[in-house]
This record gives structure tokens, C-alpha cells and sequence, in this order.
């Protein structure tokens, strides 16, 4: 005989509040998304692009300004002076062409972009809220329209989110509320929302010129192509970031060791370049001196 289903959650049936339906809770599904595969994981705290590259590029010159200085008595076996000019060009933000500048150009092509679509979205958001708002009121003494408007929304917060509820109103706007016949209010109707998410060629000839509005789709791809450029370049620059910061410790290792503290050499090399690694924070506050005690009253 199968053994009967029991399910106790601690609850009874005369505490207060407590109405059972008749039906046992469901268990959880178990989460569908893969681990992030370990190529991917992070090697360290996500640091400001910029921050990085100026302080590699102060420690790589100094490095070979230094390097360059006691070559007579030493020189690394692990980079000659010139693949240390060459690291330093990388990363330099005023060179045309070099690593360090057309990632700086990718990372702002594709935050100019992401503030586009944003900026668009925050416009279908706010209709949304206003036009559902006053659908939710005319609905009431308008009870046929009520399935469609009761299933419209403007609570989301993200991206695809918005454009969801913003193009349910669309739908609902033009075929329950007849499109352009109904205007909410002022700067609220039918062609101007839905230019939102379809955009505008604009008319050059007009006075002033009409300049077009792109779709939302378009700032969509366009978003999205300059983001994976900039992943693609960030990738490039920090695989650099990574091998100068390896090449800069181990040098500094063996010129440390190899010229000991005291001597002209190495009070050269502890004095000229730098050795912190946290260059991704911001300097930590200085501490208040502590308060002299007050002495006891007499």
C-alpha cells in the first residue's frame, strides 16, 4: 500500500489568518542557469579602465627611465628597453591607434549610445505611467474595456520591461481606444508615443528642419553592436593591463633584490617606482589624531 502524501509546515488549521485552498505548495523548479563557465570568472574586483591604464603607464615609463639609467650595471633578462617603450605606447591614451586609446573610444561610443536608450525608454516609461493611469479611469464607467486595460502595467524598471508594457499601451491605444481619436492630455496622443518605438525620417526641407528620430530597435542594435565592441577592446587592453603589471612586479622583485636597500641603485629604484597595487581605489581617508584627554575637574 503507497505511502499517503503528508506535508506539515508547522502551521494548524485553528491558528488565526490561516485559509487553505485545498492545494499543496508546489516545489521550487531548480535554477536553469549554468555556473559562469571558469575562463570568465573575474580575476579580481572590477576596476575603473582609466585608473588602470594611467597607472601602468606612469609605473611602465618609470620602470624604463629607471632601467634605462643602471643599464650599464644591470639590465632585466625578462624585457629589453625597447619592449618597454613599446608597453608604454600601448598604453598611452594620445597615441593614435594604440590599445589604450581605442579602448577608451570603444567604452565611450558605447556609454553615449546606452544613454540614448535609455533616454528613449525613460520617455515610454513616463507615458506609460500617465496613459495606463487615466486608461485604469475610463475603464471604470467603460466596463468592456476593462480585460484589456486591467492586464496593462507601468511598473518595470528594466529595459525590457518597458518596452513590454509601453508596447502593450501601444496595442491597447490604437485598437480598443481608437489610436489618435483619444488624447489623455497634453503631449500625450497616439503619434507621438508611438513614434517612440517606431521613430521618424524627419524632414530636412521644414522650418526649422525636422531632424528623424531613429527606432527604438535601431538604438536597441546600436547599443548592443557598441557594447560588444567595447567588451572586444576592454578584453584587449586589460589581457595588456595584466602582462605589464606581472612584467613590472618581477622586475621590481629581482632589481630589489639584486640592489639592496642603502646602496645608490637601489634607493634609485625604491625611490622612483611605484609598487602599490591598489591603484583601483580611491585613497583611503587619513584618520583623526586622537582627542588629548580632558583632565578631571577639580
Amino acid at each position: 500500500m503507497p505511502e499517503p502524501l503528508r506535508y506539515d509546515s508547522g502551521l494548524r488549521y485553528d491558528q488565526p489568518g490561516i485559509v487553505w485552498d485545498g492545494f499543496l505548495p508546489e516545489e521550487a523548479p531548480p535554477s536553469s542557469t549554468p555556473p559562469l563557465p571558469s575562463n570568465l570568472q573575474p580575476l579580481k574586483p572590477t576596476m575603473n579602465l582609466n585608473t588602470s591604464i594611467d597607472f601602468l603607464k606612469d609605473r611602465v615609463d618609470k620602470t624604463r627611465s629607471v632601467q634605462t639609467q643602471i643599464a650599464a650595471d644591470w639590465v632585466w633578462p625578462g624585457h629589453s628597453i625597447a619592449e618597454w617603450e613599446a608597453d608604454g605606447e600601448a598604453l598611452d591614451k594620445s597615441v593614435e591607434g594604440s590599445l589604450a586609446q581605442i579602448a577608451t573610444e570603444a567604452h565611450t561610443r558605447a556609454e553615449a549610445a546606452r544613454g540614448d536608450l535609455d533616454q528613449r525608454l525613460e520617455a515610454i516609461h513616463a507615458q506609460t505611467v500617465a496613459v495606463v493611469g487615466i486608461m485604469r479611469v475610463r475603464a471604470q464607467r467603460q466596463p468592456d474595456l476593462k480585460p484589456v486595460v486591467d492586464e496593462l502595467s507601468g511598473r518595470s524598471a528594466t529595459r525590457d520591461g518597458i518596452e513590454k508594457e509601453g508596447t502593450a499601451l501601444l496595442s491597447a491605444w490604437k485598437l480598443e481606444f481608437g489610436g489618435a481619436a483619444f488624447v489623455p492630455g497634453p503631449g500625450l496622443d497616439y503619434e507621438t508615443f508611438r513614434r517612440l518605438f517606431h521613430g521618424d525620417p524627419g524632414d530636412p526641407n521644414a522650418t526649422p528642419p525636422v531632424p528623424a528620430l531613429p527606432t527604438l530597435r535601431d538604438l536597441k542594435e546600436e547599443y548592443s553592436d557598441l557594447s560588444t565592441i567595447d567588451r572586444r577592446e576592454a578584453g584587449r587592453v586589460n589581457a595588456l593591463l595584466m602582462r605589464v603589471e606581472r612584467d613590472c612586479q618581477d622586475w621590481y622583485a629581482e632589481a630589489t633584490k639584486l640592489f639592496v636597500e642603502g646602496t645608490e641603485i637601489g634607493d634609485l629604484i625604491r625611490s622612483q617606482v611605484p609598487t602599490t597595487t591598489d591603484y583601483g581605489s580611491p585613497p583611503a581617508a587619513e584618520e583623526p589624531a586622537p582627542e588629548e584627554p580632558t583632565p578631571p575637574a577639580e
